[in-house]
């Protein structure tokens, strides 16, 4: 699987928020996909995730001297006051347990400059990789419920404003349909055939001679103080 072929992802993040000499704090890096882009703009980048295994992925693949990556395991960003620039959540602050997502924002806040702001990406509306994850469960599954709390805690964060909301989209090329399976469904040799039987006949409308295309809605927010 190759995500964000034509890298939508930095060139949304850049375009409202300038990285070039900046000290960035990344949460939920994951595998480090869009970490390496972060890096090539950025002066520095802490990125941090609570999964052992994604994050020792993320450490083979980027080999750049302007990189740290820590482990999360309890959820809490454990830095001094002050030590960034900008916090980007990519991806992940609708993961965070909703128990626990205002008091993490307001721990991010705590954690910027003078001026500094909060970058949040988070799953949108639409696209094709965003039904297959509806429908039949694929990856992280529905994540409307997660998504809304978020916008909910961003629009709470005492003394922040919600800037204006930018969609975009992105795409994940797959080889094929069994590339697809391996990455999204584990366990889908033991699911019904007629479930198995759809997912395929699903996955089969977006193949082109490149592999499998699907793609997905994102949205995009910068909070700053005021």
């Amino acid at each position: 699987m190759i995500q964000d072929p034509t890298d939508e992802y930095i060139l949304t993040i850049t375009a409202h928020c300038g990285l070039a000499g900046k000290e960035l704090l990344e949460v939920g890096c994951g595998t480090g996909r869009i970490t390496r882009d972060l890096a090539r703009h950025a002066s520095r980048v802490v990125a941090v995730d609570p999964d052992e295994a994604a994050l020792a992925k993320a450490r083979a693949a980027d080999p750049a001297d302007n990189v740290t990556f820590f482990p999360m395991p309890d959820g809490i960003l454990n830095f001094p006051p002050a030590s960034f620039d900008v916090v980007i959540y990519t991806l992940s602050l609708h993961h965070v347990p909703l128990a626990h997502m205002d008091e993490n924002l307001c721990i991010a806040a705590s954690l910027l400059r003078e001026g500094g702001v909060i970058v949040v990406v988070e799953p949108g509306d639409g696209g094709s990789f965003t039904e297959i994850k509806e429908r039949f469960g694929a990856g992280s599954g529905d994540e409307r419920p997660g998504r809304e709390a978020a916008i909910g805690a961003m629009n709470r964060l005492d003394g922040w404003t919600v800037g204006e909301t930018v969609l975009f989209r992105v795409q994940f090329l797959f080889a094929d349909e069994d590339d697809f399976i391996a990455a999204k469904l584990p366990g889908f040799a033991g699911k019904p055939e007629a479930y198995r039987h759809e997912v395929r006949e699903f996955i089969a409308r977006y193949r082109v001679p490149e592999g499998v295309v699907l793609d997905a809605g994102r949205r995009l927010n910068v909070l700053r103080r005021g």
